[in-house]
């Protein structure tokens, strides 16, 4: 058996150490300042689209996602620097969501595209 050369093995437990270090960083993505329980309206400006429509969604590491117990699936991203994007399906309805959030509170416009298109503004508060 060759042993290692000393050079190696010296650099060991520096490796160890590293390692270490990274891997809770790796485990586990680091929280989001917009994550917790959020309360969107949205409202409609044109096309058919009737509304206010109200979302309960929730953001945790910065993926939205909604709160279930309603007919709609939210899904998205909100970034560290407050920009969100993401999108709200109902049925064969699909909107897409931009927008900006703020401390507790964003706002922002969708748009639902189809055979009957509108669009919109929403906005949001913290809640939890």
């Amino acid at each position: 058996m060759t042993p290692f050369p000393r050079p190696v093995l010296a650099r060991a437990p520096l490796l160890a150490l590293l390692l270490g270090l990274a891997a809770p960083a790796l485990a586990a993505p680091a929280a989001n300042r917009f994550d917790g329980a959020w309360s969107v309206v949205a409202t409609a400006e044109t096309g058919s689209c009737t509304g206010p429509y109200r979302y309960p969604i929730v953001i945790r590491d910065g993926v939205v996602d909604d709160t279930g117990g309603n007919d709609v699936d939210a899904s998205g991203r909100a970034g560290a620097d407050g920009r969100i994007t993401g999108t709200i399906r109902s049925g064969l309805a699909s909107v897409a969501v931009t927008g900006t959030l703020r401390g507790s509170a964003g706002s922002g416009r969708w748009s639902l595209a189809g055979i009957s298109p509108c669009t919109g503004r929403w906005t949001a508060r913290r809640t939890g």
